[in-house]
């Protein structure tokens, strides 16, 4: 089975078109990277293929269409493809590709999340998350997940915990994860924030013997990165401070505080993080840090759901420090999300049905 993969260069779509061929040990896989002309050559492709995405177009149209929207290289990429069983895509920047793509070559098409506006109905499978989940009626083309696919491995972080435990010769003590996004339309991170999780990681390091680990993104907000930079990262129990583009011992630092953690806390404007964190096994607080009157995003939705079936907690600033107590301590069992595994059984479900 081969599967030919979109990317729209984009490090959470990626991931989550990554995490599902990795669990499809028997496919042969080729990345395409695509790159429009211009955006709004991108847009209106878009709205062609809202038209026309569900009936036979003529090759010779679907070449023009092609040329006329991608870079010479993505276009003269495309068209030495000869064969393909399945194009993965995901986010909507790729999607309307993607139709054409199928059509030329008579593979199916996968989505993973809701692509706009072409919607879903053209796909012959689309992996919404929960947030996604439009209607009551279930359609035969929609897988539905918790949350999104990811490369997360339970097996695999095990195995990681114990080389690097022994590599760094780690001391038998509770390590905390904290995962940092950013800053988007519905979430606010300060360095007034900043400051009180600088308080509580040392509070908590110095009365539980505990190691913290850290990892800023890229949608940190500067002076909230340089604050826990300048605050954390020297001290004796912060064992690693990660930042993105910057040289790190770890081959994958993200994996290594993902493997490493016994709990791990995630701002809860990244859903993907949010995601791959309930997708390892260990306890995971969800930290709120938006206005309380703000009006929430959809992904809200999906985080009361795993909180009510105990794959996550969730907190804000003012109850983190219980929190992580409580997740270092509780024996409530750890329910990790398993929507990469599916994503691929209906994948393979979709190929068996011809």
């Amino acid at each position: 089975m081969k599967v030919v993969i979109l990317s729209d260069n984009k490090p959470g779509h990626y991931k989550q078109s990554l995490g599902i061929v990795e669990k499809l040990p028997e496919s042969k896989t080729e990345w395409l990277e695509i790159v429009f002309r211009q955006k709004w050559r991108d847009n209106l492709l878009r709205v062609f293929m809202c038209i026309f995405g569900g009936i036979p177009l003529p090759m010779s149209l679907i070449h023009t269409v092609l040329r006329w929207s991608l870079t010479s290289k993505s276009y003269s990429t495309l068209t030495h493809l000869q064969t393909a069983d399945i194009i993965l895509s995901t986010g909507s920047s790729v999607a309307a590709i993607n139709l054409l793509l199928g059509k030329m070559l008579g593979a199916k098409t996968v989505t993973c999340r809701r692509p706009s506006p072409l919607g879903v109905r053209n796909f012959d499978l689309a992996i919404l998350p929960m947030f996604s989940w439009h209607g009551k009626r279930h359609k035969q083309n929609v897988c539905q997940t918790v949350g999104v696919p990811n490369p997360i491995s339970t097996d695999t972080l095990n195995t990681e915990r114990e080389r690097l435990t022994q590599e760094l010769n780690l001391p038998d003590c509770p390590r905390i994860g904290f995962l940092i996004g950013g800053t988007d339309r519905h979430e606010t991170i300060t360095a007034v924030d900043a400051e009180q999780l600088s308080e509580i990681c040392e509070a908590v390091a110095t009365e539980m013997d505990a190691q913290i680990l850290v990892t800023t993104s890229r949608r940190t907000p500067p002076d909230v990165a340089e604050h826990l930079a300048s605050t954390l990262k020297n001290n004796e129990w912060c064992r690693f401070f990660i930042e993105p583009n910057t040289p790190s011992e770890f081959k994958d630092p993200y994996q290594a505080i993902l493997a490493l953690s016994d709990l791990l806390i995630v701002t809860a404007d990244s859903f993907s993080m949010v995601c791959e964190a309930a997708s390892s096994g260990h306890p995971v607080i969800v930290l709120t840090l938006s206005d309380e009157n703000v009006r929430k995003p959809k992904r809200y939705i999906v985080y009361a759901y795993m909180a009510q079936h105990a794959i996550v907690r969730r907190c804000r600033l003012d109850g983190l420090k219980q929190q992580i107590t409580d997740g270092l301590t509780s024996p409530v069992p750890k329910t990790p999300l398993q929507d990469t595994e599916t994503a691929v059984h209906a994948i393979r479900c979709l190929m068996e049905s011809g």
